[in-house]
């Protein structure tokens, strides 16, 4: 019985310990870009669905989707365009914004902050790209990232030139987990 024991708690050891985490609902991405040049856009998108792995307490895996038609920029008829257009979010065809790392590096941890790199495929308007992107957790469960996605590589404003809508798109992840 003592082997067993002994053996039992070295498989845990070698094996580690593996949790997920789901996400919060006050998990969201914010956006910002120019339009008509000098105009400043932004919003949010939230309705989170999702989880982190952790391993020994180190996050390895991260995957969540977003509801496009929880898009918020303040402007009831740009956001209803913005959900609606099939140059924009179409949402009757493509209802979710998805992240899935394939690789998480950790970079360190200092002052509080644990530092990962991750490689993955951002899926938007029903494709599939790689991005990748930093992200910072707290002690308090809160990973934040930011990255930028060109629109024209998702067809995301499809026919509007870059001096109406900015070509580039800034967003931050604040995900908060349970």
């Amino acid at each position: 019985m003592k082997n067993k024991c002994l053996l039992l708690l070295l498989l845990v050891n070698i094996c580690g310990f593996s949790q997920k985490r789901e996400f919060a609902l006050e998990s969201s991405a914010s956006f910002k870009l120019k339009s008509l040049t000098f105009n400043k856009v932004t919003g949010t998108m939230g309705n989170p669905t999702g989880f982190a792995t952790y391993e020994d307490g180190i996050l390895v895996g991260i995957e969540g989707c977003l509801d496009t038609k929880s898009i918020n920029t303040g402007n009831k008829n740009r956001d209803e365009s913005l959900r609606e257009d099939k140059e924009f979010f179409n949402t009757a065809k493509t209802p979710l914004v998805c992240f899935k790392a394939s690789s998480v590096i950790f970079i360190g941890k200092s002052s509080g902050l644990t530092t990962y790199k991750l490689a993955g495929n951002l899926t938007l308007r029903g494709l599939s790209k790689p991005l990748q992107l930093e992200l910072v957790e707290q002690n308090n469960g809160l990973l934040t990232g930011t990255f930028t996605i060109d629109r024209e590589l998702w067809g995301l404003g499809e026919g509007y030139p870059n001096f109406t809508i900015s070509q580039n798109i800034e967003v931050q992840v604040d995900i908060h987990l349970q």
